[in-house]
């Protein structure tokens, strides 16, 4: 258990870390509605119970996500920092919701950003990881997932180094809303053990709904 522990601690660190170098790195000067990719609907339905995601202002995205039948939300979890807007968990398996607002609007320099922090990140703990990306979208708006599994062992010693059988996922969506550019990441963390917690953390990576406010779903 502590080990599961230590893994879900490795991967929000890192994904809060990659968060905040995005809105670091980013450039001041700001050209709004550029984050945008075309038209936004629709978003892919799951036939799952969703659950609204809080905003902590009027400009935020109006984000849901599925709930899985026994997954329930976490408050513990969202007290991880002020990015984290919702958590839900089933036993071991995790899926965190984290928002943050950034003066960047490029969606390819936000998930270039993103990936950089989430490298410096897992150096800053010590753990060795291969980190793959896949562009997407959700709901028409720009979309990155980045796989975190271990690393092979470097020559001369093991490394301190996620489980092989155990990777993560980070959805990663840019989306502009009220005037500003949002990074939404949707981290799972865990379950890859239980065939049935895993399909959970699938539904609910499979089904996220990100839409600028004024929006609707498709």
């Amino acid at each position: 258990m502590a080990a599961i522990h230590h893994r879900r601690r490795f991967v929000l660190t890192t994904a809060a870390a990659a968060a905040v170098a995005v809105s670091l790195s980013a450039c001041t000067a700001v050209v709004h509605g550029a984050a945008v990719a075309g038209d936004r609907g629709p978003c892919t339905h799951v036939g799952t119970q969703m659950l609204d995601v809080p905003a902590n202002s009027s400009t935020e995205p109006q984000i849901r996500i599925p709930q899985p039948s026994g997954w329930e939300r976490t408050p513990e979890l969202e007290q991880d920092g002020s990015s984290t807007r919702l958590a839900l968990s089933d036993d071991d398996a995790a899926v965190i919701v984290m928002v943050r607002s950034i003066p960047e609007d490029d969606p390819t320099v936000i998930f270039d950003n993103f990936y950089s922090g989430m490298l410096i990140g897992a150096e800053q703990e010590g753990l060795s990881a291969d980190l793959t990306r896949t562009p997407s979208t959700v709901c028409g708006l720009p979309s990155e997932t980045v796989s975190i599994a271990a690393a092979e062992p470097a020559m001369g010693g093991a490394p301190n180094a996620l489980p092989s059988d155990d990777p993560f996922k980070t959805v990663a969506v840019v989306a502009e809303s009220g005037g500003d550019t949002y990074l939404i990441a949707v981290v799972q963390v865990g379950g890859s053990e239980d065939p049935a917690q895993q399909s959970g953390a699938e539904i609910v990576l499979a089904g996220i709904e990100v839409l600028p406010q004024e929006a609707t779903a498709a």
